[in-house]
């Protein structure tokens, strides 16, 4: 059973990754991240829409965030929405600081979190079990399958960085000491906080 749920994971994050290139493609993005500080998120919710968050410095070192809705069964862009920070206060509103929003993404260990795959081994607790009369090491583990799916590609000048991860609110309630859990949702949180996403 184990294997099989593994199994099912990856076919389905396999087929997230190629939508990655695809969505790329509509939104006339480079699959690689062009620019020395950048940040993508793409959500998916297993529903027909996932939601992309771009975040960069382009040559100009001005801040840019943009945030795509991607209908899958159109296969096009429906929304768009794209920030570009002002320097000066306006009116009664202070303007958000992106290198501020940026050195908050750092601090979450953006830069050198690993997939979850890469992780699951820290849920659950070994305990020593009998099988067929053998003593074997076993470990009760929870398994979401439905939620939300996230793939992060991150550059911060030479350091780049991939990963995947899923479901991560529900998993830190049944893991809370798992130290990747607890940065993958202070990076959701961060986005929430600055860009509802």
């Amino acid at each position: 059973m184990k294997y099989y749920l593994v199994f099912i994971f990856f076919t389905i994050f396999n087929c997230f990754s190629q939508e990655v290139s695809e969505i790329n493609k509509v939104l006339e993005i480079p699959n690689t991240l062009e620019h020395q500080q950048e940040i993508r998120i793409y959500k998916d919710s297993f529903t027909s829409k996932t939601e992309i968050l771009r975040l960069f410095k382009d040559q100009t070192n001005e801040w840019i965030a943009q945030k795509f809705w991607f209908f899958k069964n159109i296969k096009s862009v429906t929304k768009i929405d794209e920030i570009r920070f002002p320097k000066e206060s306006i009116g009664k509103l202070k303007p958000k600081d992106p290198e501020l929003i940026w050195l908050n993404l750092l601090i979450t260990n953006v830069e050198f979190l690993p997939n979850m795959e890469a992780i699951r081994y820290k849920f659950g607790k070994p305990k020593i079990d009998l099988d067929r009369g053998e003593q074997v090491i076993s470990r009760i583990k929870k398994q979401v399958l439905d939620g939300v799916e996230y793939k992060v590609y991150v550059r911060n000048g030479k350091t780049k960085n991939s990963f995947y991860f899923d479901n991560p609110k529900t998993y830190l309630k049944y893991y809370p000491t798992v130290d990747e859990l607890i940065s993958y949702n202070e990076l959701l949180s961060v986005l929430e906080k600055e860009f509802n996403f």
